[in-house]
């Protein structure tokens, strides 16, 4: 984030933009500070879970020695969506380029963004979110093969060493149970000591019962898919991207995969001037440029499940107008508050 305290900025010669003539880039050496308001762009981010189960070494002799009916029998994988989260960045718009004069203002105390897109005058810009990590696995497991007796490693058939396994879980089971009654040999010396006993007895249960039950994987693998409207995305039924149950995430152009559709609906919440009615507005206002989002519906499902359905507010579907200079003038300091994604204002404060 850059942070412009006061610019004095010789601007190269540019065009005249129509309706801010003042507060647009001019041409000549007009002393000033320069900058964006953003076009808005859509982030869908796609949590995708791929799931990989493995049966244990002793899956056949779970019900036999533990009673256990209900654990993996085959190897298998797929991938399933988690969640769908979405969030408004701002890029600049090349076509709401302005400069703020600083000659007898106040509005020199400027925070832009890194590409030059206004955040605040006069007061500091929010806090921008950190990324979260684009993917995330399981936490590591821990083998089971440590916990075997010598008794249990020199059995001569898979059988005897399920057997052999299954009578360890039940000491354990036993051991946990007389600690917690007080009723062990060697109790522990206090409730921490005991706490620690009960942890590695259950890290050592856990791990031999994995030989039987299986043991399932879970690997988290974030995409984010980009989508900038403007004043004719009216869609509905449009591909955003694809999925298989087999292969995650695909292109949207994968026949692989499933279709994942979107709809954008522009709500033309903002009245939007026609050109003539544009020419004949003469009067020119001076001041600091802002947007006026008009709103959109974004909806994100499958043929069976909707995975996102709200309402966003879009630059592009919108306005732009003025804050005028009697704000910024030397007896007002007037804190403003920009949507970094939007370009509205978030609050003003004279």
């Amino acid at each position: 984030m850059k942070k412009i305290i006061f610019a004095l900025l010789t601007l190269i010669a540019m065009p005249v933009v129509a309706q801010t003539d003042v507060s647009a880039f001019l041409s000549g050496t007009a002393e000033g500070v320069t900058y964006y308001l953003p076009a808005t762009t859509i982030n869908v981010k796609v949590d995708a879970l791929c799931i990989t189960s493995k049966p244990g070494e002793f899956h056949r002799y779970a019900d036999r020695y533990l009673r256990l009916s209900n654990v993996i029998q085959s190897e298998d994988k797929y991938w399933e969506i988690e969640n769908v989260k979405v969030s408004l960045t701002g890029k600049p718009d090349a076509t709401k380029m302005f400069t703020v004069k600083l000659n007898n203002s106040s509005a020199s105390n400027i925070h832009l963004t890194d590409d030059g897109i206004i955040e605040s005058i006069n007061t500091e810009p929010r806090t921008q979110p950190t990324e979260e990590a684009e993917a995330a696995t399981t936490a590591g497991r821990t083998d089971a093969r440590q916990y075997l007796t010598e008794e249990i490693l020199q059995a001569t058939s898979t059988a005897k060493m399920a057997e052999l396994v299954a009578k360890e879980i039940y000491a354990i089971r036993e051991s946990k149970i007389a600690i917690t009654r007080g009723q062990a040999d060697n109790m522990p010396k206090d409730g921490m000591a005991m706490q620690l006993v009960l942890d590695e007895l259950n890290k050592q249960e856990k791990a031999l019962m994995e030989l039987f039950t299986g043991v399932t994987d879970t690997v988290r693998v974030s995409r984010t898919v980009r989508f900038t409207p403007n004043e004719q995305s009216d869609t509905t039924k449009a591909v955003m991207f694809r999925f298989s149950r087999k292969l995650g995430l695909v292109d949207s152009n994968n026949l692989a995969g499933a279709p994942v559709y979107y709809n954008f609906n522009n709500l033309n919440s903002v009245y939007i001037p026609t050109d003539e009615e544009v020419k004949k507005k003469e009067i020119k206002k001076e001041g600091v440029c802002y947007n006026i989002p008009g709103k959109a519906i974004f909806k994100i499902y499958t043929p069976g499940k909707t995975l996102y359905d709200g309402e966003l507010p879009i630059a592009q579907l919108g306005t732009t107008e003025v804050l005028a200079k009697t704000f910024f003038n030397k007896k007002a300091v007037t804190k403003v508050l920009f949507d970094r994604a939007t370009g509205g204002i978030i609050s003003i404060e004279k």
